[in-house]
C-alpha cells in the first residue's frame, strides 16, 4: 500500500473513532436532559479528521528523522506551500529532505572521497545517490557526470570534505 492509501485509511479511521466519541458524548447528554445539535456529529467527524491531516503533514519530518541511522545528518530541508493547504502559506511544510549517514564516506583512488546522500520525500520513494568529492579541487559529481565545482556553501561537501578530517 503507497503513502497516501495508509495516510488516507488513517484519516479514516480518526473519523470514525470521532465519530464514536462524538455520539457517546451526545447520547449522554441527551440522558442528562440537554438537547445537543445535530450537526454537531458531521461537523466534529469533519474537524477530527482535519486536524488530523493537518498534524500528519506537519510532523511526518519529525517521524521521519526519527528512524535515520545514528548519527545522520540532515543536510538540506525543502518546503512547500501548497494552494489546497493555505496554512502552509504562513507556516510552509517540510516535504524533503538530504541526508548524509557519515558511515558510508569512504576514501577512494586518487583521493577523492564518496559518499551516499539519502534524498527523502513526503509521498515519493526514498533515494540514494552515491556522490564523489575531490576535497582537495573543491570539486563534486554525481555518477555519469563530470565533475563540478563546489566548495563549504554545499552542505553535503561540507560535512564529506570538512567534518571527515
Amino acid at each position: 500500500m503507497t503513502g497516501v492509501g495508509v495516510e488516507l485509511l488513517g484519516v479514516i479511521a480518526v473519523g470514525v473513532g470521532a465519530a464514536a466519541v462524538i455520539y457517546a458524548a451526545m447520547h449522554l447528554l441527551r440522558k442528562l436532559g440537554m438537547a445537543p445539535a445535530r450537526w454537531l456529529l458531521p461537523a466534529g467527524i469533519g474537524l477530527s479528521m482535519v486536524v488530523y491531516s493537518v498534524w500528519n503533514d506537519y510532523a511526518w519530518s519529525g517521524r521521519a528523522k526519527s528512524r535515520l541511522p545514528a548519527g545522520a545528518q540532515v543536510l538540506v530541508v525543502g518546503h512547500d506551500r501548497l494552494p489546497w493547504a493555505p496554512w502552509t502559506y504562513l507556516f510552509p511544510v517540510e516535504t524533503r529532505f538530504a541526508v548524509l549517514d557519515p558511515a558510508t564516506v569512504s576514501g577512494t583512488t586518487g583521493g577523492t572521497r564518496r559518499a551516499e546522500i539519502m534524498l527523502i520525500e513526503r509521498r515519493g520513494p526514498a533515494l540514494v545517490v552515491p556522490q564523489d568529492f575531490d576535497c582537495d579541487k573543491g570539486l563534486i559529481r554525481m555518477p555519469r557526470s563530470d565533475w563540478a565545482p563546489s566548495g563549504p556553501q554545499d552542505p553535503a561537501f561540507a560535512a564529506v570534505c570538512e567534518g571527515g578530517d
